[in-house]
């Protein structure tokens, strides 16, 4: 990883000094003028050099830091999202178990209460047990017996 940030200054640089040819070369400027323009560049260089590549390496760092942070982040959250979509299967459950259980105690209120009422009204109960016949003129084909 090194290595590469290495090849990228040093790509920088070469870039910079082929940028700067080229420049030299199509400038209208006189050859005096253009030497003592690259004179005063490299001794820029010279001078703000070190400066400059003490900044990169604090930015390098700083990004590391950056970068560490940014991957226990997502860790973090991937580790919430599997909670939250644990948890959320969990109620989706839940709420089944307990649609089942009402739908269930539902079933047995009307049982008992059809009991209930047939136990008390003896109509009820006979009319019940007796299959009712169809109204005149209906369908033969039905399955009430006549």
């Amino acid at each position: 990883m090194d290595q590469q940030k290495t090849q990228f200054v040093y790509g920088l640089i070469a870039g910079a000094l082929i940028g700067a040819g080229a420049a030299a070369l199509f400038t209208p400027k006189s050859g005096r003028d253009i030497r003592a323009d690259l004179m005063y560049g490299a001794e820029m260089l010279r001078e703000k050099g070190p400066e400059w590549n003490e900044k990169g390496h604090e930015v390098t760092e700083k990004g590391r830091e950056v970068v560490a942070v940014v991957k226990e982040s997502i860790g973090v959250a991937r580790e919430w999202k599997e909670q939250v979509e644990a948890a959320a299967e969990d109620v989706k459950q839940e709420l089944a178990e307990f649609k089942e259980q009402q739908d269930a105690e539902k079933e047995q209120d009307k049982q008992s209460a059809t009991a209930k009422e047939t136990s008390s009204n003896p109509a009820v109960a006979s009319s019940a047990a007796k299959p009712t016949t169809p109204p005149a003129g209906s369908d033969k084909t039905s399955n009430y017996s006549v």
